[in-house]
């Protein structure tokens, strides 16, 4: 929902997991910024917001005479940004949103994952931060798979459909030598937001998106780079499968016993795997192999 109120700002709602925030802004870069970090993601209307951000963008002449804009963001009294780098307000607006989305998340499971699709089967790649499981999903969408999101995956309950909080990746610095090859940063310069840590990069610079369609999740695979390694795919046992999930759920203080009912149902109807890899070169070895296992799990 986007609406316009009497001071002139626009009210725009950005609902997730059964929960939503506002945003109020009133400039046209704003309206940028808020289009670039969020255009893939709807409004419930049935959901009221439960916290308001206020992003405010105003051009300041500094020293040597060339306009700079300054960004302030609060989220309601609370000032979440101040300063002059939109690639950092951009990291720290969508990082805060997701954490406050995911505070208030009910209604089904909300995990730290990374999620694609393949000929309309879902695949969810849980992970820890840090992992590299935004470098791996930027790899694989040059690959031919289509993009969900590369940090939030929320499953309702009593379903396999996986409804993802589809953003710009957002890749740490150190994952510029490693896509070289298949992506080039300096040409697309334009495009991006860089920080001294960090790239924020439109998932269509690199290949499909599929940003409101809800696939059955089909597979899940583990990803666990280590250099050097060779390639393992180890197939889990259900209650490894549970085992594991519940280390990537991050509401289950919201759901009844703490979300293991449904971890457990989840876990019984998708088959799931451990990859270990030491090289994007060892998963393209193997990546048909993997992409089969949408259809046809090892037994």
């Amino acid at each position: 929902m986007e609406q316009l109120n009497l001071s002139n700002s626009v009210t725009r709602w950005l609902s997730f997991a059964g929960s939503t925030v506002a945003v109020e802004y009133s400039s046209p870069q704003a309206a940028q910024i808020i289009d670039f970090l969020y255009q893939n993601i709807q409004a419930n209307e049935q959901i009221a917001p439960h916290a308001t951000y206020r992003l405010v963008c105003e051009s300041k002449e500094p020293l040597d005479n060339n306009p700079k804009a300054q960004f302030t963001l609060y989220r309601d009294e609370t000032l979440v940004y101040e300063g002059d780098s939109e690639a950092v307000l951009a990291e720290r607006f969508v990082g805060d949103t997701i954490y406050h989305l995911v505070d208030q998340s009910q209604g089904g499971l909300l995990f730290h994952a990374a999620a694609l699709s393949w000929q309309g089967h879902g695949i969810l790649l849980p992970a820890s931060s840090g992992s590299g499981k935004t470098t791996l999903t930027a790899w694989l969408l040059t690959k031919g798979l289509s993009y969900l999101t590369d940090e939030v995956v929320f499953i309702p309950h009593h379903t396999s459909t996986m409804q993802t909080f589809t953003r710009p990746l957002n890749l740490k610095r150190s994952a510029r030598p490693v896509l070289h090859a298949i992506f080039d940063f300096d040409s697309h310069a334009a495009d991006i937001l860089s920080s001294d840590y960090a790239d924020i990069v439109p998932s269509t610079l690199l290949g499909q998106a599929n940003p409101l369609s809800e696939p059955a999740v089909k597979l899940i695979i583990f990803p666990l780079y280590q250099a050097d390694s060779d390639f393992v795919l180890q197939p889990l046992s259900k209650a490894q499968v549970g085992l594991e999930l519940m280390q990537y759920l991050v509401n289950a203080r919201n759901l009844p016993e703490h979300g293991f009912p449904e971890i457990a149902r989840l876990a019984r109807t998708v088959p799931a795997y451990k990859m270990r890899y030491g090289s994007f070169q060892q998963v393209e070895t193997h990546l048909q192999s993997l992409l089969n296992l949408t259809t046809f799990p090892l037994r």
